[in-house]
């Protein structure tokens, strides 16, 4: 199964999510082919250093059907960002929730990710590590501060926003938020469910990117 982006704006029904774009690619985070909306997006989001909010519209999927709507536009989006040379850290928003608490130690370990510039945190132990110097995050909301000194851009990768406990107040740390919406898959009804989830959180939200599966 092979997905693709689109840019919507911040409201769409399920009938315009079903809508094909001739601007598009398959992997647009990686290739030349890039949908114009998928990059003005990023610009838009990242004129400066930012952390951004990938937030699914839906339950994830099942585990054989790959990465869930949040995952694969967070690993796009940080795909792009790198690219630029610019370093970027995802953080799985689900494995930073069952960190209690959640500290940056002075030297921290990052996972490096498959595209240059771009790490992973938290990162388990037992795989290829790299340290940074982060300081020593303390308080609530701390360990965003110290990836922001260490970190061009900041993309929290957030599941469904009521699949799992914890995770608007995490995207209510970040600058704006994106939904991951797909299409077949997420009705109107719970995309403006979701925008009301976060709109509540005062969770500025950037726009929706649609999935397309083919």
């Amino acid at each position: 199964m092979m997905r693709d982006f689109t840019m919507l704006g911040p409201a769409t029904s399920s009938n315009e999510s079903r809508k094909s774009s001739s601007d598009r690619a398959s992997r647009p985070a990686r290739t030349q082919d890039s949908s114009n909306d998928f990059v003005e997006l990023i610009r838009s989001l990242f004129q400066h250093p930012s952390a951004i909010a990938i937030v699914g519209s839906c339950c994830a999927p099942d585990s054989d059907t790959g990465p869930d709507s949040a995952s694969f536009v967070a690993e796009g989006l940080a795909a792009e960002l790198g690219s630029t040379g610019n370093r970027v850290v995802v953080v799985p928003v689900t494995k930073l929730l069952r960190m209690n608490p959640v500290i940056l130690s002075e030297r921290s370990a990052f996972l490096p990710g498959r595209d240059p510039h771009v790490w992973m945190w938290p990162a388990s132990f037992g795989q290829t590590l790299e340290f940074f110097e982060c300081g020593d995050s303390r308080g609530k909301g701390d360990w965003l501060d110290s990836l922001r000194r260490n970190f061009y851009s900041v993309v929290l990768d957030c599941p469904y926003v009521e699949g799992m406990p914890g995770v608007t107040e995490v995207a209510a740390m970040a600058d704006a938020a994106v939904l991951a919406v797909e299409a077949h898959r997420t009705s109107r009804e719970q995309i403006q469910r979701n925008q009301q989830v976060l709109q509540v959180r005062g969770i500025r939200i950037a726009g929706c990117i649609l999935i397309q599966e083919r």
